[in-house]
């Protein structure tokens, strides 16, 4: 969904698994950093299972530290009716905006890796057809990454009239600006779907095909990618029941409007995944962009991506990630050091270097509407409960 300001004020918010290896090749970053302890998550359990039905008909939990995956967990159901399955742990998820910082940064951080991307460029140096437009020649990629580009959205939903990707792209060239980039920030879409098509003008392929190439396939991820195919679709979780624009209940297609218009595949939003296969991006940025002893993300940038870029002046938010505020989703016990970030159909990953542990929470609570606010509730429990049990084991 498009979101045309900071929705701050809301509160964004089996068994348990002792010590089982996140990856056969993972590695804790260094002996000293995986002491053996036990953490107990069962009242973490307890409180998402108490959310199961109300905020979201089900959910899949998965809690890392030092190296190891400490839970992968599922609760409740599949869908919202009646005597519907219960959920799988390896159930895939519409990520929503999630796709904005697995795939899209991810790919961001590969190309400024190689020198291909330059964060401080003029967004119409990859896309020519962005310039023109009054202000558009100063929004540079970390105005983008950063949601500080300044766009005022004209009246109208982009999906209301647009039939392709190119209607999609076509208005966002022409977006006027409202606020001097760099000057305020406002979390917008647009922002990401313009980093997405940058990553396939420097590449020449469609991000899917890029990602599959470069994150996915090297870290294994198999359950990830845009338009999962159909074989798969036991396992997908659905989303909305559309009565406005499809007229389906959505389902093995993206729930955003704006990304189903363009083919499922964009910048913003599209990426479908599991919990098990997330653990292994959570983890690439606590172990410093390594993955089986191969390189993927440079350590510095890594670094770079996860730090606050201060656009506006006091802004946290950090290149593609956000980070934790007081009264946000992570919770009072969040680490203002960690990054985060959430999705609209009720996804969210929580990665905290100082703790040296990951959150991964994916729940379907648009399901059957996207009505349902009680996401908003949950989402801080629960990590507060998680984060609890972290703490209690030191």
């Amino acid at each position: 969904m498009v979101a045309t300001k900071r929705l701050r004020a809301l509160a964004a918010a089996g068994a348990l698994l002792f010590s089982l290896p996140l990856a056969p090749a993972v590695a804790p970053a260094s002996p000293a950093a995986a002491p053996a302890h036990r953490v107990d998550l069962k009242p973490a359990f307890a409180e998402v299972e108490a959310w199961a039905g109300k905020a979201f008909p089900g959910a899949v939990l998965a809690v890392g530290q030092h190296g190891k995956l400490l839970a992968l967990k599922s609760f409740g159901h599949i869908d919202s009716t009646a005597n519907a399955p219960a959920m799988p742990k390896n159930a895939i998820f519409d990520l929503a905006s999630l796709t904005k910082v697995v795939g899209t940064t991810s790919a961001a951080e590969i190309l400024y890796d190689r020198g291909q991307l330059d964060l401080d460029a003029p967004v119409a140096r990859y896309i020519p057809e962005f310039a023109g437009t009054p202000g558009h020649d100063a929004i540079t990629v970390r105005h983008l990454l950063s949601h500080s580009s300044g766009f005022k959205p004209v009246a109208g939903l982009l999906w209301g009239h647009a039939n392709d990707r190119a209607g999609i792209l076509k208005q966002i060239y022409a977006m006027p600006v409202g606020n001097p980039p760099g000057t305020v920030y406002v979390y917008q879409d647009f922002n990401l779907i313009l980093v997405g098509e940058i990553v396939s003008r420097i590449t020449g392929q469609p991000l899917d095909a890029f990602l599959h190439k470069e994150v996915f396939g090297p870290l294994g991820m198999k359950d990830t990618g845009f338009n999962p195919p159909k074989g798969k679709l036991a396992r997908i979780v659905p989303t909305e029941q559309d009565d406005k624009f499809r007229h389906m209940l959505v389902r093995g297609v993206v729930h955003d409007e704006n990304a189903y218009v363009m083919g499922g595949v964009a910048g913003h939003a599209g990426l479908f995944s599991t919990a098990a296969d997330l653990a292994k991006v959570t983890q690439l940025y606590l172990d410093h962009g390594r993955y089986k002893g191969r390189q993927i993300i440079k350590p510095e940038t890594i670094r770079l991506f996860m730090q606050p870029q201060g656009l506006p002046a006091g802004s946290v938010r950090a290149l593609g990630w956000d980070m934790p505020l007081e009264n946000g989703f992570a919770g009072p016990l969040a680490s203002p050091h960690a990054i985060i970030h959430t999705g609209f159909t009720g996804t969210s990953i929580y990665i905290d270097p100082e703790r040296d542990a990951f959150i991964i929470l994916l729940t379907n609570r648009v399901n059957p509407t996207r009505d349902n606010a009680g996401i908003f509730k949950a989402r801080p429990a629960i990590h507060t409960a998680v984060l609890t049990a972290l703490d209690a084991a030191k």
